[in-house]
């Protein structure tokens, strides 16, 4: 990386920046020093030899364990402003094409930016390419095996990006042309990597075990089999140990004061769309005009709002994606904007891709409770309201919710949530048949873990009635004895738990209703003693003409199951 004023001379074969294994200081001349940073300070240095300049970073540290720490903070904090640089290239759909080393520029003491974005002529150019190709034999290494046909994608991206952290953690023990090497192998044998992967555990790199599992994912030879960015952010900053990628934000311009901001938002909706407009990437601006839209007195709203403050909303959730702050203010404000029920709401929801940003968060925010709870609460809102049009992104949510409901099994609020969405999902026909089974069990497991919450119960027997009407392999799934007991068991349960909760009730016969239908649930229905149950509802709600209808269905399917089948030959009495 190279410091403002450089000499921006490209290395030739085999050389390799400052701090390469066994090179001395002495081989460099100090030319002046950065701005200190807390830890340390960077110097401009020129190589006595070849007059190229590098900028070293040098701290003090007590012994080895404090430079080792001291080197993985360095470490994430430029890959964590490289990882931000890419991401918002990609979500404009913008690919840098000429991603390495020499185009990370250090233009203070902690901060870098990209450089060098190559334009879609020059780089599929092949006469002008060949001419800068051989002018610097390193440049090709860095490419991604199918650009090297002019083929580019955001994926050629992830590879450069892969070969850039390959160098940046193996650089203590491989030179510059071992390192070339390596990065060619790997265009036609992958598995070359694995060795590496094993020296870098053997020489305890700082932050291994992350990049062991993010680098096979980033140097597929297929484009099609890498991850995108978004996975590379979720594999380093949220699943594994690195900080907040966020820290450019922070770095690279200052934080509008808060006394400002509140200026700033003192007047109505209008005025506060437009700051929230013009202050679109700070996402402290953001947060305050959300919270003072949650805040605003009924006389001051003006409602209907402006619709396009739902544009404005969703933008913002999918700029700072991993703010969390953000994204559970967003989500409060938009349940609030849902319950104006506004006949232009529902277009500007599907325009503004809310669903989709729903989804994606939630897939990759996982390890955070609170984004999946609200995430599920205002999925929940949306299907309820009638919102969604278009289905087939729904049919990614069962499976969705599953892992959600595994990494949070005893979340009595995650439960209640999923449950509506999965009845909701029913109603739609967004379940599909090989999930029936999965979401019959999620739900009967969420029941018996919050069986006291009556919102709950209705929504998960609501769904189980729904899946039940149209699917034997889902009543049999209800009825089998498993390790928590069966079903059947588990509404016994329920009825003695909420016999006085006329809207259980009627849900729970509902779906006995539904299970009656089926000959071969018959017996099942029988042998648990339903019968008395069934006896018990009619005769206790008598005012309610739906329970009464439902109790007389299911006890006269019960007692033809239970009646003598007539002698042979012997007509059977209407």
């Amino acid at each position: 990386m190279l410091g403002p004023g450089s000499d921006r001379r490209r290395p030739t074969q085999g050389e390799r920046g400052p701090g390469s294994p066994g090179e001395p200081m002495e081989k460099y001349q100090v030319l002046y020093q950065l701005n200190p940073g807390a830890l340390g300070v960077n110097l401009v240095v020129e190589e006595m030899e070849t007059k190229v300049k590098h900028v070293i970073k040098q701290v003090e540290c007590m012994d080895d364990h404090y430079a080792s720490q001291a080197l993985e903070e360095w470490m994430q904090n430029v890959l964590g402003q490289v990882l931000d640089a890419l991401e918002y290239l990609h979500h404009l759909d913008i690919i840098h094409r000429n991603l390495k080393p020499s185009n990370i520029i250090l233009i203070s003491s902690d901060h870098c930016k990209l450089q060098d974005l190559s334009s879609n002529v020059l780089m599929t150019d092949k006469a002008k390419w060949n001419i800068r190709a051989e002018e610097d034999p390193f440049r090709k290494s860095w490419m991604a095996p199918e650009a090297l046909n002019f083929s580019f994608s955001h994926k050629s991206d992830i590879w450069s990006l892969g070969c850039i952290i390959l160098d940046m953690t193996s650089c203590s023990f491989m030179d510059g042309t071992e390192a070339m090497h390596l990065r060619k192998s790997l265009r036609q044998s992958p598995g070359s990597l694995k060795a590496i992967l094993k020296t870098m555990e053997e020489k305890q790199i700082p932050d291994v075990e992350t990049f062991g599992n993010l680098l096979p994912l980033m140097l597929q030879i297929d484009p099609s089999d890498r991850i995108t960015i978004k996975d590379v952010v979720h594999i380093t900053f949220v699943s594994g140990s690195f900080k907040s990628s966020c820290v450019s934000l922070t770095l690279h311009r200052q934080m509008v004061p808060a006394s400002i901001t509140d200026m700033l938002l003192e007047g109505n909706v209008a005025s506060i769309l437009e700051v929230m407009q013009k202050f679109s990437g700070w996402p402290e601006v953001q947060l305050r005009a959300m919270k003072r839209l949650l805040k605003m007195p009924a006389d001051q709203l003006g409602l209907p709002w402006p619709p396009e403050l739902v544009e404005v909303v969703v933008t913002t959730m999918q700029l700072h994606d991993r703010v969390l702050d953000v994204q559970l203010c967003a989500c409060s404000l938009l349940l609030h904007l849902l319950g104006q029920e506004s006949e232009s709401l529902s277009d500007e929801l599907q325009k503004a891709g809310l669903l989709e940003h729903i989804l994606e968060h939630l897939n990759s925010s996982l390890e955070s409770r609170d984004v999946c709870a609200s995430g599920l609460g205002l999925l929940w809102a949306l299907l309820l309201d009638g919102i969604i049009v278009n289905k087939a992104p729904l049919e990614k949510v069962p499976d969705l919710i599953s892992q959600v409901l595994a990494t949070y099994p005893a979340d009595g609020e995650m439960a209640e949530a999923s449950c509506g969405v999965f009845w909701l999902l029913s109603l739609l026909g967004c379940i599909k048949e090989q999930q029936f089974e999965q979401v019959v069990a999620l739900l009967l497991q969420s029941i018996r873990l919050c069986q006291d919450r009556a919102l709950l119960v209705n929504n998960a027997y609501r769904g189980l009635a729904s899946l039940v009407k149209v699917s034997e392999l889902a009543a049999f799934k209800v009825v089998v004895q498993e390790e928590g007991g069966s079903g059947l068991s588990l509404i016994k349960e329920t009825y003695q738990l909420h016999r006085d909760n006329p809207e259980v009730v009627e849900n729970v016969g509902m779906l006995l209703v539904h299970l009656a239908s089926y000959e071969e649930i018959l017996p099942e229905l029988v042998s648990s003693g339903m019968k008395a149950l069934v006896q018990e509802i009619k005769e206790r709600f008598t005012s309610s003409l739906e329970l009464v209808s439902y109790a007389k269905k299911v006890l006269l399917r019960l007692e033809a199951a239970t009646s003598p089948s007539p002698p042979c030959g012997e007509a059977a009495q209407p």
